[in-house]
């Protein structure tokens, strides 16, 4: 073994030959280049995916808790108590479409009421102007298009069945302040209230609550709670649910470019074919001289195999120090800048991940070893003879 590693070492550090030299560089400097740009990609696509996740949980309910016949719950206080008994902190809640006014302009945007005391818990660190109160929470998106501020009144139209048809319905609340979330969702198309005034806007009695939010300790945990609370006969949808079309699609994505940039890799191993084919083709006598001293076909094999391993991993490592590098100052300073409006936020976060990395390292070992088998099998064919007459 001590032999088989001095020649490795003598192979990459003292080839002898500028030409070799040249190839093996621009196999370590193509496989560094695959995996820095493999660790930025999954970055790229892990930081969209948490930050995404971590966005929509702001102002959104872990579950959507409903009556099964689709009719508003009559008994509310007791189905709460059922839900705290699951261990689910439930609040009943109002989600629907209105219309808000404010002198010529108007706008059809989310009515979203719940009790005071969770808006509080959701909104707090949301707040730019005025308080949460009694009044009306208007997004900043939402404020500036309609021209409110604190303190001014807007008029909420809602449909309402009436005993002569469905009829548009105005009421007018004080604006009590303005949240902006950084989601466009929430900040441009939805209003929020306490819940007793959002019933007499929407015709609801005191005692009628169509939904209920449910938020449990882990939010990821969110579908196991929502098969309890099916099997005590409600409706219930959780937030993974709502947005699976999204996840759904974002994992697709990361897979397709995650494959389409693995090719940089395979090119990589086209390089390193080509440095161990050199390498060989300049050190044939050597291969005939360690073939009269006993070596094997084996012992050969390794021998050049261990100078593509080497490559491999030396590209590895450069690659994994530029990629995390890379990652680490882009995403702490916000580098790269995308339109909030289309993507829901305004940066590129990237954020890879261990296994992530692990993975791509293996896959560049393995990578490697294999290109580097194939030429080194072939030297290892040649016969003694043939190869001490240094013929090429």
């Amino acid at each position: 073994m001590g032999a088989h590693l001095f020649l490795i070492r003598k192979y990459i550090f003292t080839s002898g030959s500028r030409i070799v030299s040249v190839f093996a560089l621009l196999s370590v400097l193509s496989i560094a280049l695959g995996v820095s740009i493999l660790i930025i990609v999954t970055g790229i696509m892990n930081g969209f995916q948490s930050e995404l996740k971590r966005r929509i949980l702001i102002l959104q309910p872990h579950l959507h808790i409903t009556h099964p016949l689709g009719v508003p719950f009559r008994n509310v206080e007791d189905v709460m108590k059922e839900l705290r008994s699951l261990g689910i902190d439930p609040s009943p809640a109002i989600l629907t479409k209105v219309i808000v006014r404010e002198g010529n302009s108007l706008d059809g945007v989310v009515l979203r009421a719940q009790d005071v005391k969770h808006i509080k818990r959701e909104l707090k660190d949301y707040m730019v102007l005025g308080e949460i109160g009694d009044g009306v929470l208007i997004g900043t998106s939402l404020a500036s298009r309609l021209g409110v501020d604190p303190g001014m009144d807007v008029e909420i139209v809602s449909l309402r069945q009436t005993p002569f048809g469905p009829q548009m319905v105005p009421r007018k609340v004080k604006v009590s302040g303005i949240f902006e979330t950084g989601l466009m969702m929430h900040d441009d198309q939805t209003v929020i209230m306490d819940i007793k005034e959002a019933r007499k806007i929407v015709g609801l009695k005191d005692d009628e609550t169509p939904l209920v939010f449910g938020y449990v300790p882990n939010p990821y945990d969110a579908g196991k709670y929502c098969k309890k609370v099916v099997k005590l006969n409600y409706g219930c949808t959780s937030w993974q649910t709502i947005n699976r079309t999204l996840f759904a699609a974002l994992k697709m994505e990361r897979l397709a470019i995650s494959l389409s940039f693995a090719l940089i890799l395979l090119i990589s191993a086209i390089n390193v074919v080509v440095s161990i084919t050199m390498l060989t083709l300049e050190k044939r006598w050597e291969i005939g001289l360690m073939k009269a001293l006993g070596f094997t076909r084996w012992d050969i094999t390794s021998v050049f195999t261990g100078v593509g391993g080497i490559l491999g991993v030396l590209g590895a490592a450069i690659g994994s120090v530029f990629g995390w590098g890379i990652s680490y100052v882009a995403d702490t300073y916000k580098l790269v800048k995308i339109p909030a409006d289309v993507y829901m936020i305004d940066y590129v976060p990237i954020k890879p991940q261990l296994l992530d990395w692990v993975i791509i390292l293996l896959l560049t070992l393995v990578i490697s070893l294999v290109a580097a088998y194939v030429p080194s099998t072939m030297a290892a064919r040649l016969k003694t003879v043939d190869a001490l007459r240094k013929v090429i």
